[in-house]
């Protein structure tokens, strides 16, 4: 069961990214060079994967998190 939802979790990623790959500097509204949680609900994608995008745990993503 856990592959079966990590493959959609990766597929979900998958999508996101195509779906967002430049969006990254639209995420961030407040420009501080992290999405935060309240960010990322913009769009459903990357809310969805917040918590597996968020490796290091902080609340937040940065860019490199963001384009994993």
């Amino acid at each position: 069961m856990k592959l079966i939802s990590r493959l959609l979790i990766v597929g979900t990623l998958t999508v996101a990214y195509s779906a967002t790959a430049a969006d990254f500097t639209t995420l961030d509204t407040d420009k501080d060079g992290f999405i935060s949680q309240s960010e990322a609900a913009q769009s459903a994608s990357i809310r969805k994967a917040f918590e597996l995008l968020d490796t290091n745990k902080d609340g937040k993503l940065s860019e490199k998190e963001f384009h994993q």
